[in-house]
């Protein structure tokens, strides 16, 4: 079993996917290629339609939702204010801690390293 995108790559986990699932969605290697392609963050039905998983297919378009929120709690993904899903290292982000100031505003603290 193998699943293409629409540029014609074959995921290279399919197999495994399909070993532990009854109804195999694109691993999670497969989804970051799919996001380093496109070049900017893509919302789930974007997503979906790169990796050809249905809308209509409720139970693996589901199961891709429940991946995605899953890769961005893993850190492997990061979620926008607009609900697209992009790869962190394509993000001009300066990782660090927020001091809050008792009236009612704050200042990002960078760790070390950070810009």
């Amino acid at each position: 079993m193998t699943t293409e995108n629409t540029t014609g790559q074959q995921d290279p986990h399919a197999q495994r996917e399909a070993e532990k699932y009854d109804n195999p969605i694109p691993s999670r290697e497969f989804i970051l290629e799919a996001l380093e392609e496109a070049q900017k963050p893509l919302r789930i039905y974007q997503v979906a339609k790169v990796l050809e998983v249905s809308e209509e297919d409720e139970e693996r378009y589901e199961a891709l939702s429940r991946r995605l929120k899953a890769m961005v709690r893993d850190g492997q993904l990061i979620r926008n204010r607009r609900g697209a899903f992009g790869l962190l290292k394509k993000m001009d982000l300066i990782k660090g801690r927020v001091l809050g100031h008792p009236d009612g505003y704050g200042f990002l603290v960078p760790e070390e390293g950070g810009k």
